[in-house]
């Protein structure tokens, strides 16, 4: 019996876009308690699940200056120990639950966060409200945690990738607190002692300014009584100023080759400040991105990888920080192509800034955006953390909705994205890092801009 034959299939060719999934965002309300910690309680159905996270204002924008790293040991710190439980008990605690519990900072907020069984929820909040609200930076916990970071930042020095980041925003933001790595540098860390963390946490962990999100298999109402108890007595207070993060703007394109000598690889950045997440061309801007860099098919990648087989893989980023986060094209790429792969980059950001991208290219792009945004959302942590995001960023609770992200996403145009590109991409002044043989690299990227070679 004969086999039918396979069907053609033109590979010269992508596949088709595929029917984009339908998805709907919960709907939820806000309330605030007494002592002015803001709730939002979240039901879903079907999952006998609940994720809570507490969030604070307390990223590491707001370090204190010669204290980078400190927000993020702070956050780290909440589940090692409270004024009831050591860091052995909590951990304890929460196995017994069947649930995880993190606690971590980024650049915008603090956090800490639990999930577990629904019908484990009230013990869970209860242990989340106390790692919070009583966290004792045990001395022996502190100086751990100083000690692993210590470490870390010692490994950090043969990762190359880290090593480009860390120079690249040296470059990009000198003099801001974006300069410095989020985890801090050795130096910092060295100099924290216990009482420079428990004032950075009395002075930004405050629940009046904080927001607790509940995701999953809960009752709303029964949620909030359990919230008001176990959160209550406290009275508002100022909430201190956030920093106005302004990062140069110097002209001309700046060169830093970071010696790595040997490297069969270079790492390479390429890019500026980008804006913060707030601003209102955010979304034809992650638009510009994808199609720039945020996908396999991106014209980064087709370039670098598959016309010129510089790199086994090539991206670009906008990162959404409450201040400019960094807008970068990052690459590993073979020693001896750095200065082609350099110039292929550049020539890429002039060409969206002067001509129109082609319908197909831009109806792609937003398919791919359009389709895989569902799947962030299959996790009640999934959904948490885009309800999470909208406090931070003062974004309105509808934005998730399809009737407006989507709608928003699939509005943009060709002239739309030209004009973003115009607007925020700047080919003329970015900042070039490369991690790598400098006696290779130092022919190939002369006559870019002014260039400087440093150490690690």
């Amino acid at each position: 019996m004969s086999r039918p034959a396979p069907p053609q299939v033109d590979r010269a060719r992508p596949p088709a876009p595929g029917t984009i999934e339908p998805y709907s965002f919960p709907s939820f309300s806000r309330r605030t308690l007494a002592g002015g910690l803001e709730v939002v309680p979240v039901p879903l159905d079907g999952v006998p699940l609940v994720s809570v996270g507490l969030v604070f204002p307390a990223g590491a924008d707001l370090d204190p200056p010669g204290g980078a790293g400190t927000a993020t040991l702070v956050a780290g710190l909440l589940d090692e120990g409270t004024e009831r439980r050591s860091a052995l008990e909590i951990a304890s605690s929460i196995e017994g639950l069947g649930g995880s519990l993190e606690s971590g900072a980024n650049w915008s907020f603090g956090s800490a966060s639990i999930e577990l069984l629904a019908a484990h929820l009230e013990p869970g909040l209860e242990l989340l409200a106390e790692i919070a609200s009583q966290p004792a930076f045990p001395q022996e916990e502190v100086e751990r945690a100083r000690r692993n970071r210590s470490t870390d930042l010692l490994r950090r020095r043969d990762q190359p990738d880290l090593v480009v980041s860390d120079h690249f925003n040296g470059q990009v933001y000198d003099g801001t607190r974006y300069a410095r790595p989020l985890v801090g540098t050795a130096e910092e860390i060295a100099a924290l002692d216990r009482e420079a963390l428990v004032a950075f946490y009395r002075r930004h962990y405050r629940l009046d300014a904080a927001t607790l999100v509940a995701v999953g298999d809960l009752d709303p109402d029964r949620f909030l009584e359990a919230a008001s108890r176990l959160f209550s007595g406290l009275s508002p207070t100022p909430q201190p100023p956030r920093p106005v993060l302004a990062p140069p703007r110097p002209n001309g394109i700046r060169v830093r080759i970071v010696e790595r000598a040997g490297a069969a690889q270079t790492a390479l950045r390429i890019g500026h400040e980008g804006v913060p997440r707030t601003d209102p061309d955010w979304s034809p801007l992650s638009v510009l991105n994808v199609l720039l860099g945020g996908k396999f098919i991106s014209r980064i990648n087709l370039n670098l990888r598959e016309r010129h087989g510089f790199t086994y893989g090539a991206s670009s980023r906008l990162s959404p920080r409450l201040g400019p986060g960094p807008f970068a094209v990052a690459a590993a790429v073979e020693t001896q192509a750095v200065g082609a792969a350099t110039r292929e980059i550049l020539a890429e950001l002039r060409r969206l800034r002067e001509d129109l991208v082609e319908p197909e290219e831009l109806r792609d792009t937003k398919s791919y955006l359009l389709g895989t945004f569902p799947y962030t959302l299959q996790t009640v942590s999934g959904v948490r953390y885009r309800i999470e995001s909208l406090g931070v960023y003062g974004l309105p609770d509808d934005y998730y909705s399809p009737e407006r992200y989507l709608a928003r996403l699939d509005a943009v145009t060709e002239a739309e994205v030209l004009r973003v590109a115009r607007a925020h991409l700047h080919p003329d002044r970015v900042a070039i890092t490369a991690v790598g043989p400098a006696a290779e690299l130092a022919p190939q990227l002369e006559g870019l801009g002014t260039l400087e070679i440093v150490g690690t």
